[in-house]
């Protein structure tokens, strides 16, 4: 009886075992068209044309609102004659161009630096650093 118990306790095992192995997916096989991992942070920039990871950039801008703690990634080209943003708000990164020292547009977002940096969103401040 012991025996008999004990195989199908076995058989159990195994298959839930198989069914587990078939049924969660692969650490990292959660690659975007760019191939960047998100489980492991990574995003594709547009700007850097490679998988970077958002919280480990330089500029981090502040949410302005209350509602909670959030941060916007900026991420310079070379010239600065670009900038590239990451928002929680946006699917993907938003772009802006300089249109003069230290103003980036695009047609709804403007970065600004004086003394720090403000991003407003149709002429609302909303992050700033």
């Amino acid at each position: 009886m012991k025996t008999k118990t004990f195989l199908f306790a076995l058989l159990f095992a195994g298959t839930s075992a198989l069914f587990a192995q078939q049924t969660q997916p692969k650490a990292g096989a959660d690659k975007d068209a760019h191939g960047c991992i998100a489980s492991a942070g990574y995003t594709y920039s547009r700007l850097k044309k490679e998988c970077i990871r958002t919280f480990e950039q330089k500029i981090q801008l502040k949410e302005i609102a209350t509602k909670g703690n959030y941060t916007a990634a900026v991420l310079f080209n070379k010239d600065q004659s670009k900038v590239e943003i990451f928002l929680k708000e946006e699917k993907t990164s938003v772009i802006l161009n300089r249109s003069s020292k230290g103003i980036w547009k695009n047609a709804v977002y403007t970065l600004t630096q004086n003394k720090g940096f403000v991003l407003s969103k149709n002429k609302k401040a909303v992050y700033r650093l």
